[in-house]
């Protein structure tokens, strides 16, 4: 008597539907992940823009006037974003700003936050570009 051998694993039709499943399922998910890659660029430039902010207004309270970059002494990550800080002075009034620009050839590419802060410590923030 012959025993015969039961042969396991999967058949390529099996295999080819999973491949199917998966790419579909991939298709779906990846733009989402971009759309959060951005929307965390954007928080991280926030945050960064709140500190110089932050940083400026304890500047104006010691020196009554806004600090360039250098001065605020922050620490900022450059690798996604750059940073400016300018100061306007209009009628006796300053106003500090803080830009984060997105870096060309990475994910943060085309975003930009702007913060303004007045001599009086009224704060704007606003983003463009997710």
């Amino acid at each position: 008597m012959l025993k015969q051998s039961k042969k396991s694993g999967f058949t390529l039709l099996e295999l080819l539907i999973v491949v199917i499943i998966v790419s579909i399922l991939a298709g779906v998910a990846l733009p989402r992940f971009g759309k959060m890659t951005r929307k965390a660029r954007s928080a991280e430039a926030a945050t960064a823009v709140g500190a110089l902010m932050t940083a400026e207004a304890i500047y104006y309270q010691e020196f009554d006037k806004f600090g360039v970059l250098a001065d605020l002494l922050v620490d900022l990550n450059t690798v996604n974003f750059t940073y400016t800080v300018t100061t306007v002075t209009t009628t006796g009034a300053q106003t500090g700003t803080a830009v984060a620009t997105g870096v060309t050839g990475t994910t943060s590419a085309g975003i930009t936050v702007t913060g303004t802060i007045q001599g009086s410590g009224t704060r704007n923030i606003s983003t463009a570009g997710i």
